[in-house]
């Protein structure tokens, strides 16, 4: 059975055709059904107009939002809404500890009719009318580099809704201790991750494992110094072919690490645009010893997605969803 189907938004593809998607499988979902999202950006009023809609006829919506984002209240006019009408699933505030900091970063939309759950890169952070302000800073992700993978797999999906159910209730150091988010959840070759975790360094220690003649692409918004960029390098010497398309800030991929990994024999390249739309996929394709794999999700490879945020990373081998990156990657290459 097929795990499911990516959809992509970029420079080439309908403005808004993430948020659109979101907004049509909402307002075509019945009474009696169930919405369970979590979000980390959430600014889309009319998106959440529908969602209103849908709790007023009978659905059950379940939301986890950040409310403190790293743009100081950008969730805020829709928290108000939300909170000011209400929903019949309840709405849940994710709260980070005094010294913890860590955020609900997982980006989830589930649906229980039909069975699917969206995850993937793609935050609702935009609106209309647009504040140039919010935007300058955040990044228009309704028309930049995103992606979310439809996940089909009734194992998978239920996961995903009992994830967001947790999400609000324990704050992000207690997440870590709890038994489930250490456990991953795996259907016919794919597995879901969730954090915050005892061991995070998931993709690390898959790298360490690559050998010559191996190859690893990855598009990647956020990119910091660490284990994983140790790993890289350490995969280059051993004859590795690494190729990563970043985002093109200072602040999310510093120059000196793109210096330090290209000299290192990374073939990295900063995707531009020249309306500053930002590269905000995250995703990985490896070949090691003949088997093809790829990963995807809300995960950045920096200290606060590795041990403080809630977050999600998948694993597939499904050929469908492989396939789909990989064409994906090479024309995100071509437009950098």
């Amino acid at each position: 059975m097929s795990l499911g189907r990516v959809e992509f938004g970029g420079p080439d593809r309908p403005p808004r055709r993430l948020r659109d998607l979101l907004q049509a499988q909402v307002d075509a979902a019945p009474p009696g059904s169930r919405i369970d999202w979590a979000t980390y950006y959430f600014r889309d009023r009319a998106l959440a107009e529908a969602l209103i809609r849908a709790s007023d006829r009978g659905v059950r919506v379940r939301l986890a939002i950040e409310p403190d984002p790293r743009r100081k209240g950008a969730n805020d006019p829709v928290i108000a809404m939300l909170r000011k009408h209400g929903l019949n699933g309840g709405l849940r505030l994710f709260r980070a500890a005094v010294l913890d900091r860590g955020h609900l970063h997982a980006k989830i939309y589930a649906f229980s009719d039909p069975d699917i759950a969206w995850v993937g890169s793609f935050n609702p952070s935009g609106d209309e009318p647009e504040d140039a302000e919010v935007i300058a800073e955040i990044g228009d992700q309704d028309r930049g580099h995103n992606l979310l993978l439809g996940i089909t797999r009734p194992k998978l999906t239920a996961a995903l809704r009992r994830h967001v159910a947790s999400l609000g209730w324990w704050t992000p150091l207690s997440l870590k201790g709890r038994l489930r988010f250490n456990l991953s959840v795996e259907d016919a070759g794919t597995r879901l991750y969730f954090y915050p975790r005892l061991r995070p360094l998931i993709v690390e220690h898959m790298i360490g494992g690559l050998t010559a003649g191996d190859r690893f692409r990855g598009a990647i918004s956020h990119l910091k110094q660490g284990e994983f960029t140790r790993q890289l390098q350490l995969a280059v010497d051993r004859g590795v072919t690494v190729d990563l398309l970043v985002h093109d800030t200072e602040r999310r991929v510093p120059s000196e690490l793109v210096e330090e990994l290209s000299g290192a024999g990374v073939g990295i390249v900063r995707v531009a645009d020249p309306n500053d739309l930002p590269m905000h996929a995250k995703f990985l394709l490896i070949d090691h010893a003949g088997e093809r794999s790829a990963w995807l999700g809300s995960h950045n490879f920096n200290k606060k997605s590795l041990k403080k945020n809630a977050e999600l990373l998948l694993r597939t081998t499904d050929a469908e969803v492989i396939a789909a990156l990989d064409a994906r990657f090479d024309q995100i290459a071509a437009m950098a």
